[in-house]
């Protein structure tokens, strides 16, 4: 796959999905960059966030613009706010929450791409009605067990305590 000199992506051009309570943006993926890496804008209500989970594939940067985020990263805890990275490697298990007191705002870059396809798959298409973004957000907490189902496919493992 060839991926072209540049791409330009304005925000109507994004695909947008909740999955697991975040509004998960997807800024640029696979197809424009020969798979090498994926983008997502995530805002992450207080209290929000992913449980244990760990990836096989993608190496995740974790870029906060604002908000708190707390980490647990196989037993250290790592608290990021306004202008902080996380990188994270393959196979570490992590979770992650809002601290509050404001949502968080996140940019999460994906290498190699691929993961923006399993949010598409699992998550819920974001409405064009913001009023209904609500509802959204609380089906896509609810329909856990939607993203623990296709999380193998794209070599994500959620710990058995997360999926209770």
């Amino acid at each position: 796959m060839t991926a072209p000199r540049f791409t330009v992506v304005h925000p109507a051009d994004r695909r947008t999905y909740w999955i697991g309570g975040q509004r998960q943006s997807l800024i640029i993926e696979a197809a424009e960059t020969a798979d090498r890496y994926a983008l997502s804008h995530s805002t992450i209500a207080v209290g929000g966030g992913a449980a244990e989970h760990s990836h096989s594939r993608e190496a995740e940067a974790f870029y906060v613009i604002a908000g708190t985020l707390r980490f647990s990263l196989e037993g250290e805890t790592v608290v990021l706010g306004k202008g902080a990275l996380l990188h994270a490697e393959p196979g570490l298990k992590y979770s992650f929450e809002a601290l509050g007191p404001e949502a968080a705002e996140v940019l999460i870059l994906y290498a190699p791409a691929g993961l923006e396809r399993f949010i598409a798959e699992a998550g819920i298409a974001d409405p064009a009605d913001p009023a209904q973004a609500p509802q959204a957000c609380a089906r896509s907490i609810d329909d856990a067990g939607q993203v623990f189902a296709a999380a193998p496919a794209y070599g994500v493992r959620y710990t058995a305590a997360a999926k209770r």
